[in-house]
């Protein structure tokens, strides 16, 4: 019995391991992690590997470039402050390349919400744009949503198989 005031929390198994698609034929995606703050990634990383996501991270937006073109990710989380670039010139760049152009972007950043600034991460190709500090569970669904977007664009622009 603890002492009043303590308490003990586990950790429910379900969250320990990685989480099959509930139709068992897909893992949920692949997601490129382009921010600096290496604080708030490691914990990220390891919250969406735990949820089956195969995850890559950089802190670098020249190589987050190149991780993009190279391993064609599902989703791009992008924060708007990195040492060598700037998220929206991340993004601008990401959004003209036709190898990357159809790749989902969520812009996190931790320079608040104002209109303006939202404004212009959709202008540069953004789909998504969350707060920092976000709810973990509010990113999981948006990252969900991006995947599922993102493989119904592919499904629907893949040349149809003729069977005659």
């Amino acid at each position: 019995m603890w002492p009043a005031g303590w308490f003990s929390m586990t950790t429910p198994q379900s969250q320990l391991q990685p989480q099959l698609n509930v139709q068992g034929r897909e893992r949920p995606g692949r997601i490129l992690i382009v921010d600096d703050d290496l604080a708030a990634v490691e914990p990220l990383a390891l919250r969406l590997r735990w949820q089956g996501y195969e995850v890559l991270a950089t802190a670098s937006g020249e190589e987050g470039i190149a991780l993009a073109r190279g391993s064609h990710p599902d989703v791009i989380l992008l924060d708007l402050c990195l040492p060598d670039f700037n998220g929206l010139e991340v993004a601008r760049i990401l959004t003209a390349d036709n190898q990357t152009s159809d790749i989902p972007i969520v812009f996190l950043s931790g320079l608040g919400d104002d209109e303006t600034l939202v404004r212009e991460c959709r202008a540069a190709g953004g789909t998504y744009y969350l707060r920092k500090p976000y709810d973990c569970n509010v990113l999981l669904l948006v990252l969900s949503q991006a995947v599922a977007e993102h493989r119904l664009w592919h499904d629907m622009s893949a040349p149809e198989e003729d069977f005659t």
